[in-house]
């Protein structure tokens, strides 16, 4: 190998090394951003929101004439899912950068 071949090998390496350092330290500075930390938080609430309504919806549904049941658990379920999607939308929205931060 000759010794320009060489060098060129040993700057491949440490260039992907300084990527991989460079990606970590990206990885942990996104991680620990505040943005992270109240999609987290968003999260967590949404996801005790949706238990609480499926809860009642339970509840609700134990108490219903069988002929009610299937229309009524329908009803929730779809109501339920429509107000995941929207709260994944907003969610999603907040990390979809505006044409101004692409530019």
């Amino acid at each position: 190998m000759t010794e320009r071949a060489q060098t060129d090998e040993t700057g491949l390496v440490d260039e992907l090394r300084e990527l991989g350092r460079q990606m970590g330290e990206t990885l942990e500075a996104a991680w620990n951003s505040a943005e992270r930390k109240e999609a987290e938080r968003e999260l967590r609430a949404g996801a005790k929101a949706f238990a609480a309504e499926l809860e009642r919806a339970w509840e609700q549904a134990r108490g219903a004439r069988p002929a009610d049941l299937g229309p009524q658990a329908r009803r929730r379920a779809v109501d339920g899912l429509r107000w995941m999607s929207a709260e994944l939308a907003g969610l999603a929205d907040r990390f979809t950068p505006t044409e101004d931060e692409e530019s």
